[in-house]
């Protein structure tokens, strides 16, 4: 009876204790899929003026799959945060990057815009399926000190995802085709799921409710550092008791939480599908050569990784809601002051990627740094689908951001600018509107 047993409170050992080379390895597993998931998610963008040219299609042909991509890993968010709260994190994620793997690679053997859209459709649904529970994991094994920072290097991996697609890209290209592509970046991607097979364990607290698995459990925390006897019960507080599904999230107290982020993952996803998809596009119709354009998209890139490990520290020594909106305050006063800036004829190559590299920092940033305050702000048993509907929701801004960017850039530079610190702005207003919450 587990009444008879010592009872161990595994949320306060775990946020308690230390940061373990087991633990570490459970974040190197995920950043890995993480990564693989950037990677994928991105290849089709580096594929395509290949693809044009083998298919005589223009670009345009393209856009209904691009769109259509996005809005099915929405639904992916949604059902792997689902999958995940039930049957695990573990299963959920390794089937994920599986699934995603085996689509790409099996896009190499595509012969028409078609076959080629069913693969990518499959990958996608896969690709919104794995994010939320490698962010849960991530999460639930870190300590409380290293949660924020844990959690954004996992996110980080998504940026590196787009680096290693872009120098895959250029090797593989110009002398083995899009197939080669496609082939190479499914095949990592299938051995790194291999990996999480044989590697990862599940999450302590999805196990702390499963009381048939609680000899995983113990076997996972010890490994994890932690000395625990070889039976005892889990102490479980009410707020970390099991919720009655979906419904949970969009009625109080969550609903306001759900709401807030779904509109910080919109707006942050706006702002940087706008320079990811329309930035290069911007630069070039200002008069700036190619190589211009790709070292802002690059600046933009590094930014946000300066950004997000910077605000991922602060938050770990402050809690999430001062320096993300300290963070949005200066963002918004930095992208409007850029656009007049570079509106006045062309500028030195080095103002450019100033210009690019701070609004990366607050703009990419913050959109890293979002999915540390989610997952700090759903309880452990809905946490990965917390994640995932407020990721599912927002992608919205995915789709707005890829969708107005023509308009947005014929508009001119300034007004590029302003779209981004207006997004800024909102994201900052979204955070204050989540409540503070002890993390579990």
């Amino acid at each position: 009876m587990d009444t008879d047993l010592p009872r161990i409170d595994i949320e306060h050992l775990i946020d308690a204790g230390r940061w373990s080379g087991y633990q570490k390895r459970v974040l190197a597993l995920c950043t890995a899929a993480i990564l693989l998931d950037g990677l994928d998610n991105q290849i089709l963008g580096f594929a395509m003026p290949a693809l044009m040219k083998a298919w005589h299609l223009p670009r345009e042909s393209f856009v209904p799959v691009v769109v259509a991509g996005l809005l099915i890993m929405s639904i992916g968010s949604g059902l792997g945060g689902w999958l995940g709260d039930r049957a695990g994190r573990r299963p959920t994620l390794v089937s994920a990057a599986g699934l995603f793997g085996l689509a790409t690679a099996a896009s190499a053997f595509a012969d028409s815009l078609p076959m080629l859209a069913t693969c990518r459709f499959i990958s996608t649904l896969a690709l919104g399926a794995a994010l939320p529970n490698a962010t849960a994991l991530v999460s639930e094994f870190s300590p409380a000190h290293r949660r924020s920072l844990s959690v954004s290097i996992s996110m980080l991996a998504v940026v590196l995802g787009g680096l290693v697609g872009g120098a895959l890209s250029a090797w593989l290209l110009p002398v083995y085709g899009w197939r080669a592509l496609f082939l190479t970046a499914g095949g990592l991607t299938i051995l790194v799921t291999g990996a999480l097979l044989a590697l990862l364990p599940e999450s302590p607290r999805f196990l702390m409710h499963r009381p048939r698995r609680r000899a995983e459990l113990g076997r996972v925390l010890r490994a994890s550092g932690f000395d625990v006897p070889a039976r005892f019960a889990p102490e479980t507080s009410a707020a970390s008791e099991p919720a009655i599904g979906i419904k949970a999230l969009f009625r109080p107290p969550l609903l306001g939480d759900t709401l807030a982020l779904s509109a910080a993952f919109l707006f942050g996803l706006l702002g940087n599908y706008l320079v990811f998809n329309w930035g290069p596009t911007m630069l070039a119709a200002l008069g700036y050569d190619l190589a211009v354009a790709s070292l802002g998209a690059g600046a933009f890139n590094l930014g946000g990784i300066v950004g997000a490990l910077v605000g991922s520290r602060m938050m770990d020594r402050f809690g999430p809601r001062i320096p993300m909106v300290v963070m949005a305050i200066l963002g918004t006063a930095c992208t409007f002051a850029i656009g007049p800036m570079l509106s006045g004829g062309l500028h030195a190559t080095s103002l450019v990627v100033l210009g690019f590299a701070a609004a990366g920092v607050f703009m990419s940033g913050l959109q890293i740094m979002l999915f540390s305050l989610a997952v700090n702000a759903f309880p452990a048993p809905i946490r990965a689908q917390g994640v995932g509907i407020t990721l599912s929701l927002g992608r919205i801004g995915a789709v707005a951001g890829s969708g107005m960017g023509a308009v947005i850039v014929a508009a001119g530079i300034v007004p590029f600018f302003a779209v981004l610190g207006l997004s800024c702005l909102a994201i900052g207003i979204a955070v204050l509107a989540v409540r503070p919450r002890k993390s579990a």
